[in-house]
């Protein structure tokens, strides 16, 4: 049993890529300041080490400092300067679905990996407004082994469950989680003597033979560094760990879940566990009620993303049209990036939202052009030959059969009824709702198999449909 006693250091520079401030000044500014300061500090402290999550921030550097990024490369082969948190954007994690969330972690570490030969292995979230259920069963499923947080200290519904322990998700799964991190302010004037560290390190040792905590230092929300005085106290008691008994390390969280993992099965038995949501008070209330259009067009785009991937793998395989694969990254990518705690929450100045919303609606047109392009290509090779009038290609994008009324508009050609037939010929329920100069709006009831195309023939006819029920249209 591993007994050696160790204060895991976190050297962090929170950034909001929005809040109170626009967007630019992240570039303009935070971003500068977070290499320029962190760097200096690499220089005059060797043992130093610095986290930074979101590969999102790391493709802004990449593109806006390229001479800045190259640097960062080194420092980050030399393990100074830590990619963190696995994710493209350190975003909100209860109003994004399940798949915003994995495609978050599938694109954050394919950056790291592709760019610096690195993964992260944790959800890095210093300050976010509460953690759903879901949360800790995605990143098992993600092959990632822990999280962490200080944010439950600024008012969790159920309080701070334990330091360093054991979460377990809606699907039984389970994640270590490191959740009393402290202020990611803080500043250290010592560590070994610091109270608030001290009484985790003997809380963990006596309740749960854990003799290990961990603790953030830094600076929040405009990004930068921690503090040298704070860095330098960090070194001076690492040089000193040969004649201590509690060893001092300036780490990453990498790091410190690996070390975690490596404690043996009937250690890790020993550590609390908490099955449930950690959800906000204070920092929920109206995060997930406010700029209601932003978390209609956040999940209109995860849906739209579902039923064009889904029917381009088809027409690709089917009919040999090019995966969109850019394409839907792109706009993957750029729902996700406001997904960020302070923007699809609505906490932010209302000028971001006026990019947000532009960018919603870029993503939103990106996504629709693939799934029509991908359905046009099915349609285009289905038998439509034993159609007598407009042939009606219906696609049912869910994975369940479903019976849904369909809405069209066909020209108007003089007749104010259609009557509309399945492929073995058994007329199916429609109406006519209005009519102008220029066509007929009609709704006819289909029923179509999961994941599948169906044709129906529409007959224009001077009578109505007999089985005309009072169709009501639906999404």
């Amino acid at each position: 049993m591993n007994r050696e006693k160790r204060i895991y250091t976190i050297g962090t520079a929170h950034l909001d890529t929005v809040w109170n401030w626009d967007f630019e000044y992240v570039i303009d500014t935070c971003l500068k300041n977070t290499l320029d300061d962190n760097f200096a500090l690499f220089e005059k402290y060797p043992d130093y080490k610095f986290n930074f999550e979101g590969s999102y921030r790391y493709e802004l550097i990449e593109e806006y400092y390229p001479e800045k990024f190259e640097q960062l490369k080194k420092y980050v082969q030399e393990g100074k300067w830590n990619v963190c948190g696995s994710c493209y954007e350190n975003g909100d994690v209860n109003v994004p679905s399940p798949e915003s969330l994995f495609r978050n972690i599938l694109y954050g570490n394919r950056y790291f990996y592709k760019t610096f030969g690195k993964k992260s292995n944790d959800i890095y979230l210093p300050d976010c407004f509460g953690f759903g259920w879901a949360l800790p069963a995605v990143a098992e499923h993600a092959n990632l082994k822990g999280f962490s947080t200080q944010k439950l200290s600024w008012g969790s519904a159920y309080g701070c469950p334990f330091d360093i322990g054991v979460w377990t998700g809606v699907n039984g799964k389970s994640i270590f989680a490191s959740i009393d991190g402290k202020s990611y302010c803080t500043k250290y004037r010592d560590v070994r003597k610091n109270v608030a560290l001290t009484k985790k390190l003997n809380n963990n040792i006596s309740k749960y033979s854990l003799p290990w905590t961990m603790g953030y230092h830094g600076v929040g929300d405009v990004g930068g560094a921690p503090k040298e005085s704070s860095v330098k106290t960090v070194c001076d008691e690492i040089a000193t760990n040969d004649s201590n008994e509690i060893k001092v390390l300036s780490a990453s969280t990498t790091e410190f879940f690996d070390d975690l993992s490596e404690r043996s099965p009937e250690e890790t038995a020993m550590l609390p566990r908490w099955n449930n949501e950690l959800v906000m008070t204070n920092h929920g209330v109206g995060s997930y009620t406010s700029r209601a259009f932003s978390k209609r067009y956040n999940r209109k785009n995860e849906e739209l993303a579902d039923m064009a991937e889904r029917n381009s793998v088809i027409a690709s395989n089917v009919c040999s049209l090019p995966y969109p694969s850019k394409t839907l990254e792109t706009a993957w990518k750029r729902t996700i990036a406001h997904t960020f705690h302070d923007d699809i929450t609505g906490t932010s100045v209302q000028r971001v939202y006026q990019r947000s919303w532009n960018d919603y609606i870029l993503s939103a047109n990106q996504l629709s052009s693939c799934y029509e392009a991908a359905c046009g290509e099915v349609i285009k090779n289905m038998d439509t030959s034993w159609t007598k009038g407009i042939a009606i290609a219906v696609n049912n994008s869910l994975e369940r059969d479903r019976m849904s009324v369909v809405d069209i508009s066909v020209p108007n050609v003089g007749y104010k009824c259609v009557r509309v037939f399945d492929e073995n010929g058994r007329e199916v329920p429609s109406q006519v709702n209005s009519i102008d100069d220029n066509y007929l709006y009609v709704s006819f009831c289909a029923n179509v198999r999961g994941l599948g195309y169906k044709i129906y023939d529409l007959l224009y006819s001077y009578e109505p449909c007999t089985m005309n029920t009072g169709l009501r249209a639906s999404n």
